[in-house]
């Protein structure tokens, strides 16, 4: 398959906007922050290092944007001076528990609070926790920030990187002909209702008013990292592959499983959201070995990759875009409407398309580990609890060990 052309923000004069289109899911989204705890070695100085952060932030068109509604549109807006927040910790603050107090407070996206960062100091090592809105970029996107942190740390110049977007209108080959269908038949039927701010940040008190966040997380060992590296190769699954279907065997009860797909081109580092995804249908088998039921997955995984790696990105860009919104409202009930309540089924935010597990995987994370006098330890990634997953694991390998989070969201 083609790759899907992109258009860029450019170096851009402050006040231009870009629309947001198949990133309109994460708008009205009460839980889609996606966290990222790098564990840097040792002590840190703190002023130095709130510096560096303040130059990424700089550094990236997407964390110098506020979000913009005007009559049904939504835009990146570029401002002159960045509103992502940074906070110094205490030593014995606890970064989960910190990021469960943060989940509860609506991220301020229309005045440009796009990312929060906290630090975590102490004489072993330092964290450095980043919360961003889903709209800021995907999970590879906070890695290179991380990035970017650590070369300005490291007082590297950081080049300015301009948002990424796909373009407005995506190519519509190789769109099952039933979703071209009903595309057509929301834009008849829509009654082209938009929302506001005021929507947005009451869904946000409304679901966190009843929900809590669980995350936990595992880093396995280099030896065991390693064994999986090689089951996977002698059994000729990805490692990804692999995760999942030992994923299968622990929780038998789960067989719908989304999985996210990045479409980044390569040495494209700016933060953006440039990842599709896909999903497969499988129950584990108890009467097949684990060799051959990850086989199966991986057969399944990689035909839906081959043939529909970017349907979901093309669905969205077909469908009006304040539908979607109302399609989360909806889903929330807060927003009534016959029209929303059949795409949200349809779009798996509740009843038989809603998937049991959702699994992104970062893979090697492919940034350096040094940088001077600097080491990155680890990297925890924990994905967000999205609404059309019951369960959300996240996978990311550092120094040859891999790091396993689980998000769940419970009433």
């Amino acid at each position: 398959m083609k790759k899907i052309a992109i258009i860029t923000g450019g170096a851009g004069s402050i006040g231009q906007m870009n629309e947001i289109v198949t990133e309109r899911p994460n708008l009205f989204e009460p839980n889609v922050y996606i966290t990222i705890c790098a564990e840097i070695a040792g002590k840190v100085c703190l002023h130095k290092l709130s510096v560096a952060i303040k130059q990424a932030f700089e550094a990236n068109e997407a964390t110098m944007s506020k979000i913009v509604l005007e009559h049904g549109f939504a835009y990146y807006k570029k401002m002159s001076v960045s509103n992502c927040k940074i906070e110094i910790k205490n030593e014995n603050e606890n970064w989960i528990e910190l990021v469960n107090q943060n989940e509860n407070i609506p991220f301020a996206i229309d005045k440009g609070e796009l990312v929060r960062v906290f630090i975590i100091p102490s004489e072993v090592k330092t964290q450095i926790i980043i919360m961003a809105h889903h709209l800021v970029g995907d999970g590879k996107s906070i890695i290179y920030f991380v990035k970017d942190i650590m070369n300005a740390l490291s007082d590297i110049p950081l080049a300015y990187k301009p948002l990424t977007l796909l373009e407005r209108n995506l190519p519509q080959k190789g769109l099952a002909v039933i979703a071209k269908l009903y595309a057509r038949y929301c834009k008849r039927k829509w009654n082209n209702r938009f929302f506001t701010w005021q929507d947005y940040y009451d869904i946000h008190k409304k679901y966190w008013k009843i929900v809590s966040s669980d995350i936990r997380y595992e880093t396995l060992s280099v030896e065991e990292t390693q064994r999986i590296k090689d089951d996977a190769k002698q059994i000729g699954c990805s490692v990804n592959s692999y995760v999942v279907t030992q994923l299968l065997r622990k929780y038998p009860n789960l067989r719908k499983v989304g999985i996210p797909v990045s479409i980044r081109q390569d040495k494209n580092e700016a933060m953006s959201n440039l990842t599709s995804g896909i999903s497969i249908n499988y129950q584990y088998d108890i009467g097949k070995t684990f060799a051959e039921n990850a086989v199966q997955v991986h057969k399944r995984i990689t035909k839906k990759l081959k043939r529909y790696k970017v349907f979901v990105l093309q669905f969205l860009a077909s469908l009006p875009m304040t539908l979607i919104d109302a399609v989360l409202l909806n889903t929330y009930n807060s927003c009534s409407e016959r029209l929303a309540e059949k795409t949200a089924k349809i779009l798996g935010y509740f009843g038989k398309n809603k998937k049991d597990l959702g699994i992104s995987n970062l893979t090697v994370i492919d940034i350096p580990v040094f940088y001077g006098n600097y080491e990155i330890e680890n990297i925890i990634f924990v994905p967000p609890a999205v609404s059309y997953s019951h369960n959300i694991i996240g996978v990311s390998t550092v120094n040859g060990r891999m790091t396993i989070s689980y998000h769940n969201i419970t009433k």
